[in-house]
């Protein structure tokens, strides 16, 4: 259960949006803002925003009051025609992230969905445009990407799924499942489908929701250009986990078995090869799949480049040497 602000009267609530832009936040105004200020300034305004508040204070729910009002600073925002459609939950208890996550996107009534954690941005002013048309162009596509501009303290820098990743990714979306190019949520754009974040996720939620657009149907769109900024920061909810967190593991097995991944040959080869890196026995090796002779030779790989070659470079390493590359 949560609070929710109620709309501008003067919104016209018979007319389905042609996107719901669905924003979780959480004691973050300041981010919210410039969120909020990034799709005032959007030259598609066919959206209607939903902000699901995990807050412990109340400074968001004050921005939006501010915004319903025309009192915000400026009242850039406020002017915006989007702004009509924006509708505030704040939940009773938090909700926890990817709960909050499934809020926000179970109130949509877009035809297409754009998912927006709260400490990204547009980049541009026709960014959602530019994504929109991705999929009104591509009729047979259920999901469009985008490269992004990853910004931090230190500095910005774009980055995109390869051409490699993604012409494999047309050939079998299964191969998701090997890394995500994809990006962040916040870079995507989907077809209403129904699709959720599986709330037993943890560090690959974002691979989760992929595959529910993508097993409904494969056909994607994508462009490299930047059209979202991703806030990059040690705040972040996957930066909470470590190199070898277990719970990553666990969520290459839910996914692994959840969306029945033994049959694709790649994907066998690499959830044995997790299986041996988080040292994990034969026994689980064959419930996932793998021939006995399989896990030997995983094994084998392992504790070569683990043990033997870790041993070895620890001795040059001592010794003051360097081996050559390719050696």
């Amino acid at each position: 259960m949560g609070k929710e602000m109620g709309q501008d009267k003067s919104e016209k609530m018979d007319g389905i949006p042609k996107v719901s832009i669905c924003i979780p936040a959480y004691n973050n105004e300041a981010e919210v803002r410039r969120l909020l200020a990034s799709i005032a300034a959007q030259t598609m305004q066919d959206a209607e925003i939903i902000l699901t508040d995990d807050s412990t204070n109340g400074k968001i729910e004050t921005l939006v009051g501010k915004i319903r009002s025309g009192k915000d600073p400026g009242g850039e925002i406020s002017a915006a025609p989007c702004m009509k459609r924006l509708r505030y939950v704040h939940n009773e208890k938090p909700l926890g992230h990817i709960f909050n996550w499934n809020k926000a996107l179970s109130l949509a009534r877009g035809k297409y969905i754009k998912i927006m954690f709260s400490d990204d941005w547009f980049t541009r002013d026709d960014s959602l445009e530019k994504l929109t048309a991705l999929l009104e162009e591509n009729p047979q596509a259920s999901l469009a990407f985008c490269g992004t501009m990853q910004v931090s303290k230190k500095g910005s820098y774009a980055r995109a799924a390869g051409r490699e990743y993604v012409e494999r990714l047309r050939q079998d979306y299964r191969l998701l499942f090997l890394g995500n190019e994809i990006g962040a949520p916040s870079a995507t754009l989907y077809r209403a489908c129904g699709a959720m974040f599986d709330e037993r996720s943890n560090w690959a939620s974002d691979m989760f929701l992929y595959f529910e657009i993508l097993q409904k149907d494969p056909a994607f769109v994508f462009t490299p250009e930047p059209l979202i900024s991703i806030g990059v920061h040690e705040e972040q909810y996957t930066e909470s986990f470590s190199e070898r967190d277990f719970r990553k593991y666990k969520d290459s097995l839910l996914m692994y078995e959840k969306y029945g991944l033994r049959d694709q040959e790649e994907c066998r080869h690499e959830m044995l090869r997790l299986t041996v890196v988080y040292g994990q026995g034969w026994k689980t090796a064959s419930a996932c799949g793998a021939a006995f002779g399989e896990y030997l030779r995983q094994r084998a790989v392992w504790f070569w480049h683990n043990t033997v070659l870790g041993y070895w470079n620890g001795l040059l390493h001592k010794l003051g040497l360097k081996a050559e590359k390719g050696k």
